[in-house]
């Protein structure tokens, strides 16, 4: 287990983020650091920084396949998804599209970018009626 990956379980998500730059730093080029801070940076809700370190990741782990590519899809749509709403642009969710052309949420994808464009109910907003219960 990585010295980031550590940190980001104790809940110390700056310092996992300085440790998987100094690890990248240092020379370690997989996916690994690019995924430890990329965690870490979308626990803090800075989810755009995220998911370009996704995005590398995923590219770097098509070369070397240490990550699981499976985790690797869900956690950068999960990531994507978080900062187009975080942005109010369902534009930014055709990146998940290019990176993943036969990924396993392509539907999602497009059903997300008609609710942030007001086209169709989300259906996880319950914020409306939470004083009603």
């Amino acid at each position: 287990m990585s010295f980031a990956k550590e940190l980001i379980e104790k809940g110390d998500y700056e310092e996992a983020v300085d440790a998987a730059t100094k690890a990248i730093a240092d020379g370690d080029a997989g996916p690994e650091p690019l995924f430890d801070r990329a965690s870490a940076l979308e626990l803090l809700e800075r989810y755009e920084e995220a998911v370009k370190d996704l995005e590398a990741a995923v590219t770097k782990n098509r070369a070397e396949k240490t990550l699981d590519p499976f985790v690797l899809d869900d956690v950068f749509f999960s990531t994507l998804l978080a900062a187009a709403r975080e942005k109010n642009d369902a534009k930014m969710l055709e990146r998940y599209r290019e990176l993943y052309p036969e990924g396993t949420h392509l539907a999602e994808s497009r059903d997300w970018q008609k609710r942030i464009r007001g086209e169709m109910p989300s259906l996880l907003d319950k914020t409306k009626d939470i004083d009603a219960v």
